[in-house]
């Protein structure tokens, strides 16, 4: 597809806000190519860096904000993601504080994609799986900085928000402001050391907008499965979120919603995003064509 519109990385902002004047309006299906910067942001991070140096202030900058013409709040933005295409070198190191462990400064490794595969350390090969750690409107209240997930998407480093996912989220102002960065050659689940291969991107997308759809939280429609996301002071909270969340999409589809919990029991599985943000972000998911056979 042949984007008609192309966001700049560098045109920047570092909070989810409505304050924050759009750099582009595009129309419902209009192909949109954005470039993100990597999480480092405008620190110049080379190979052998301390990382524990950085300003987490001015880390996570957010491409955008995105007016899409026609969302109002009370709607959903879907934002179907078609393509990422990794752009140079990705990053990894330790910051002390930030993964799960309490864990020494480490200094950043850099790793070069070739032909859809990074060489990682001890010569070990892996394809890369590029997906956006963040990605978000701007949320009904005071600004937050980029490191935050909410209820408006955010620093959720879902693995899902990745090529051939349709990303939901409620619209809570006018255009939605869509913004987005973060780019990871590859994440797994929990993103447990608090930083994987950061890089820049370049992302093909196209935006809809369901009307009315009064949506809490984001919700993930993958090539084979179907999420709600949550996020919240603990993991707990974000799992209790998510799975009432995934309830109320059951009873969308007519059932009551003592057979959607007990569906859940049965057909969902309860899946950490990441444990490494201000904010703990959890998944419920199940399988699409199971979702949509109901």
């Amino acid at each position: 597809m042949i984007a008609t519109t192309r966001i700049p990385r560098a045109k920047v902002v570092f909070e989810y806000s409505s304050a924050n004047e759009p750099v582009a309006r595009v129309q419902p299906g209009e192909t949109v190519l954005v470039e993100t910067r990597w999480a480092y942001g405008e620190h110049a991070v080379r190979e052998g860096d301390d990382l524990s140096i950085l300003d987490s202030s001015r880390c996570d900058p957010l491409s955008g904000p995105i007016y899409v013409e026609g969302a109002e709040p009370g709607d959903s933005l879907l934002v179907h993601i078609d393509h990422i295409e990794l752009v140079g070198q990705g990053g990894q190191g330790i910051i002390p504080g930030l993964g799960i462990l309490p864990w020494a400064n480490l200094p950043v490794h850099m790793f070069t994609p070739h032909e859809g595969r990074i060489e990682w350390l001890r010569g070990i090969v892996m394809e890369t799986r590029p997906n956006l750690g963040c990605i978000g409107v701007a949320p009904p209240g005071d600004p937050v900085s980029s490191i935050w997930p909410g209820d408006f998407g955010g620093n959720m480093d879902t693995r899902y928000v990745c090529a051939g996912s349709v990303v939901e989220l409620p619209v809570f102002h006018p255009g939605a402001l869509l913004v987005m960065g973060d780019c990871h050659q590859i994440q797994g689940d929990g993103e447990l050391c608090g930083v994987a291969p950061e890089t820049d991107s370049d992302v093909t997308l196209r935006c809809e907008v369901a009307r009315g759809t009064g949506l809490k939280r984001p919700r993930i429609l993958a090539q084979s499965r179907f999420m709600t996301i949550a996020s919240a002071p603990t993991l707990e909270e974000a799992v209790r979120l998510a799975t009432a969340d995934m309830i109320e999409a059951l009873v969308a589809k007519g059932m009551t919603a003592d057979e959607a919990y007990l569906l859940t029991a049965i057909k969902a599985d309860a899946e950490i995003c990441q444990v490494v943000d201000p904010w703990m972000t959890a998944r419920v998911a199940m399988d699409r064509d199971f979702y949509e056979s109901l």
